[in-house]
């Protein structure tokens, strides 16, 4: 994303936060329990991504007009309980250009984010970075995932912690799911899916079926797909 498309962006969702605008609805077989608003000093920290890991939440965001990319750890409440700014390294944006983390993940106690940098109007350099779940500090372990699979940056990562697998794809006009080792992150499979997919913001894994928003960009009309692994087939969640 162009530093001026994410200064638009950024307004935008500052006028979401302020005015409120949008409106969350439920799809049949499914029930909307609960609406959380976060503060605006959070927000800033929660735009790319959320997960789990049975005992927190935790999330990433990033404004690459600014350089800024930060990670937040809440409570079960959705209680911030920390907040790490400048959270990509000095070392990865000097080097490659490195100033955006897309949709995380966490297992293992660690916090898997996907860091991505724009040189001369392309993403060369795609990233999974280790962060610590208890303090938001990157580990110094990371993985380089360029290749030609990834051609326009590494938008989010989804782990299957029951078998070991970290998925990722490309952002727009995605016909395959990339499948790597979660150990050694070496690659494994692309699986092909049976129609093209865009705008893909975020995953999670739950009993063979990956989980992705899909971030529309006329932002009305907002879904979770369901892809199943096994044969790359593709729903509408909800």
């Amino acid at each position: 994303m162009t530093k001026i498309a994410s200064f638009f962006l950024s307004l935008a969702l500052i006028f979401t936060y302020l005015f409120g605008l949008g409106v969350n609805i439920a799809s049949a077989g499914y029930e909307l329990t609960e609406n959380i608003k976060l503060p605006a000093t959070v927000s800033m920290f929660s735009g790319q991504g959320l997960c789990y890991d049975g005992e927190n939440f935790y999330s990433s965001g990033s404004l690459t007009f600014m350089n800024f990319t930060g990670l937040a750890k809440f409570d079960e409440n959705m209680k911030c309980i920390e907040k790490k700014s400048n959270a990509v390294p000095k070392e990865f944006y000097e080097k490659y250009g490195s100033n955006h983390i897309g949709g995380i993940d966490c297992a293992n106690g660690y916090i898997y984010a996907p860091v991505e940098g724009e040189v001369d109007d392309e993403y060369l350099y795609n990233f999974i970075l280790l962060y610590d779940c208890e303090t938001l500090e990157y580990t110094g372990k990371y993985y380089d995932l360029t290749s030609e699979y990834l051609t326009d940056g590494i938008p989010w990562c989804a782990v299957d912690r029951e078998n070991g697998y970290l998925y990722t794809s490309k952002f727009d006009d995605v016909t395959e799911i990339l499948q790597y080792d979660l150990e050694t992150m070496s690659f494994i499979k692309a699986i092909p899916l049976e129609k093209k997919l865009d705008r893909l913001q975020g995953g999670s894994v739950y009993e063979g079926i990956l989980y992705l928003s899909y971030d529309v960009s006329d932002s009305t009309t907002e879904q979770v797909l369901a892809v199943d692994l096994a044969d790359g087939s593709v729903r509408v969640e909800f």
